[in-house]
């Protein structure tokens, strides 16, 4: 059963800002630091709050407070508003894995053990979040978005059907600073290679910031057939920037999650909706005294079932790639353009 992401718009965006359901002094104090402002970080957001809040285990028992804070990507604001919410939170939540490193390294600092969950975080042990998946055995857990690279690699070979896999010149676009980025280039590197693509037709191809994204991305599209970008917070937050290199290059854009559809071209995605969703049940077992975080296992969505096949007939037309998609690869998609 196809799984559609879904924004809650009633909850809006409130920088820096006390939200919650009611201000009582003894409410449960809870954390939430994003670090980008990005569709998917967004939605699992709200998905978090909306599932906390409606919880039978915490609704009418316990009144929840949330402070929310929003770094735009940058590092000393995050660290900054991570200090802040470990001093007064009671639960935190991370979304994208440098938020929810800063809360650790914060927390760890001030020798607390408040109960820290996270989300959109594609590799959890590699960014020290927890010591061991599933089973993390701490007092840190949450579920990941580690997305199905090696599947939407064998994207390409599906949609350029009309080149041999020895002759596509490949692009993997992401930053450098963002190690979830760079675990899924490595990973997407070594699918592109036993997908057939020679290395020599593979470029690894980092930004280090918004100040050279358009350059990095241009001189990249340049020379390639088709932009891998992995689920990276700076270039989720920046598609409208790249979106216009790509047409201008006419050059295929897979992207590793449906929020960047907004400049890319298609993909296989995770649900940002119940990866926040399943955050929220886990923070209403830790409230309410029902599991101890210990307890509770990391979690991944591994199914296949659960990914949202999409892709954007409208940014397909803009890129004029000069070749079709073969018609029987998108009928198995949803044209999220329509």
């Amino acid at each position: 059963m196809r799984k559609r992401l879904f924004l809650l718009t009633a909850l809006p965006l409130l920088m820096g800002s006390l939200v919650g359901c009611g201000s009582s002094s003894d409410a449960i104090k809870v954390g939430i630091l994003q670090y980008a402002p990005a569709e998917a970080l967004d939605i699992a957001r709200l998905s978090f709050k909306e599932t906390l809040l409606n919880s039978p285990l915490i609704k009418g028992v316990k009144n929840i407070e949330f402070i929310e804070r929003f770094s735009m990507a940058k590092d000393v604001d995050d660290v900054n508003y991570a200090k802040s919410l470990v001093t007064n939170c009671d639960l935190m939540l991370g979304i994208a894995t440098p938020s929810a490193i800063h809360l650790k390294n914060e927390r760890d600092e001030a020798g607390k053990t408040t109960p820290l969950l996270f989300t959109a975080v594609t590799d959890p042990v590699d960014a020290r979040l927890v010591n061991a998946y599933p089973h993390q055995g701490g007092n840190v857990t949450g579920t990941s978005d580690d997305n199905p690279v090696e599947s939407q690699i064998k994207l390409i070979k599906k949609c350029i059907a009309h080149k041999a896999a020895s002759e596509i010149r490949l692009g993997i676009f992401y930053t450098s600073s963002e190690s979830n980025s760079a675990v899924q280039a490595r990973r997407a590197e070594s699918a592109a290679k036993l997908e057939g693509l020679l290395e020599e037709n593979i470029f690894n191809e980092p930004c280090t910031s918004i100040a050279d994204l358009q350059a990095k991305c241009t001189a990249l599209a340049n020379k390639v057939d088709v932009i891998y970008i992995p689920t990276d917070n700076l270039c989720a937050s920046n598609m409208n920037i790249i979106k216009p290199i790509l047409d201008n290059a006419h050059v295929l854009c897979i992207v590793g999650e449906e929020g960047m559809l907004n400049g890319g071209h298609i993909t296989y995605s995770v649900s940002y909706s119940y990866l926040g969703k399943r955050c929220g049940e886990m923070a209403a077992e830790i409230l309410s005294g029902n599991k101890k975080i210990q307890d509770i296992d990391v979690e991944k969505s591994l199914d296949p079932n659960d990914w949202n096949k999409v892709y954007s007939s409208a940014n397909i037309a803009d890129a004029n790639l000069g070749y079709s998609i073969p018609g029987d690869v998108l009928e198995d998609f949803t044209d999220v353009s329509k």
